[in-house]
């Protein structure tokens, strides 16, 4: 089974001074550097007008990729691909594939609203249906399936037009292309993801995570993708985990998650006071399931899980008996704050007393 972990995971500025930039960005790579070293695959996000080092992931990215073992994987949570011109992203994906040698998981999605698309010039109710994101990955696959001698193929999504005559430079490492992670609260993106031959992110925002991995498998299964496609969906399809405290007992791991969230509400709190509630550098509002209200109350803490290395081990035995064989984890804990200890000591002892329990079966995986 392979790990991943959110660099900075629950990061909100106390303060938008410019002069503080290079530490928090320095601070930032040094975090993603030492998951690696510890056996995660470092994950990034891709944000804008919150923090300086989330507005441009794929560059960053590239900054860390030979400061980390070959052998590990980064990803992002997700590319916003609405926000990017389909060329210039796919021309940015294509090379951090050949740079990287295929280890890149681009986990993508529509990103969150608020000021995040109007500052991009993307409509909000465009981006906010969803069929921005779903423009842009129809554009994206006929950008990876151009080849020299097609008829020219125009494109108009959003403020973003072109005219392609010649294929995209460079081809991807990856065959057919890089590895994308489709997020898939809805039912409709779960059954594309599979009939594309793409991972999805399963079991997120109250998917019956059981449900999904059927109707997922059923899918891939009838569109007859090669096998080498299908080896790779059902080892890079992914769980969320939002939230993890991991200590010596349930009891101690409760007690420090508690004071995880005390710190990271009062950053948020002060953060909203600033800017306001709404302004999408906090949240996107998920229909029926989360407001800019409810998280600035601190009601992403539903979901999280603190306990001690057998507690969480029994959990991920779960995930991993419906078949899921990657967990991207989102350590509790402000790593720029009072808190970093307890993110510090979680990701150790679950690097030390979690994931050696699931090491047969990434081997296993890839046999």
């Amino acid at each position: 089974m392979q790990f991943s972990a959110m660099t900075m995971n629950m990061f909100f500025p106390e303060n938008d001074n410019p002069s503080d930039d290079h530490r928090i960005i320095e601070m930032t790579a040094e975090q993603a550097i030492w998951f690696a070293e510890l056996g995660y695959n470092p994950w990034f996000t891709d944000h804008h007008f919150r923090g300086p080092w989330h507005s441009n992931p794929m560059q960053f990215a590239a900054y860390v990729a030979p400061q980390i073992s070959r052998d590990r994987y980064m990803g992002f949570g997700v590319l916003s691909i609405p926000f990017y011109h389909p060329v210039r992203l796919i021309e940015s994906m294509n090379l951090l594939d050949q740079l990287t040698k295929g280890k890149v998981l681009f986990g993508v999605g529509s990103g969150w609203q608020g000021v995040e698309p109007n500052s991009l010039g993307i409509d909000k109710e465009y981006h906010a249906s969803g069929k921005s994101g779903e423009d842009m990955l129809d554009a994206m696959m006929k950008l990876w399936n151009f080849k020299n001698g097609d008829p020219e193929y125009n494109f108009a999504i959003g403020s973003y037009s072109g005219i392609v005559k010649r294929r995209v430079m460079p081809a991807p490492y990856s065959n057919p292309h890089p590895i994308i992670i489709r997020t898939a609260s809805r039912e409709a993106g779960l059954i594309r993801a599979a009939q594309e031959g793409w991972p999805a992110f399963l079991g997120n925002f109250g998917s019956d995570l059981p449900q999904q991995m059927n109707l997922y498998r059923t899918t891939l299964e009838a569109a007859n993708h090669p096998q080498h496609v299908v080896d790779t969906c059902l080892q890079w399809c992914t769980s969320d985990w939002v939230g993890v405290t991991v200590a010596e007992t349930d009891e101690k791991a409760q007690e420090l998650e508690k004071l995880c969230r005390a710190e990271t509400m009062k950053i948020r709190t002060g953060y909203i006071e600033r800017h306001g509630a709404t302004d999408g550098a906090v949240i996107r509002p998920t229909a029926g399931r989360s407001t800019a209200a409810d998280y600035a109350k601190g009601g992403d803490f539903k979901a999280t899980i603190a306990g001690s290395p057998d507690t969480i081990a029994a959990k991920i035995q779960k995930f991993a008996d419906v078949g899921i064989n990657h967990l991207h984890l989102r350590f509790l804990g402000e790593w720029d704050g009072e808190t970093k200890h307890i993110t510090k000591d979680s990701v150790e002892l679950f690097a030390k007393e979690v994931m050696p329990r699931f090491a047969e079966r990434k081997l296993a995986a890839a046999q």
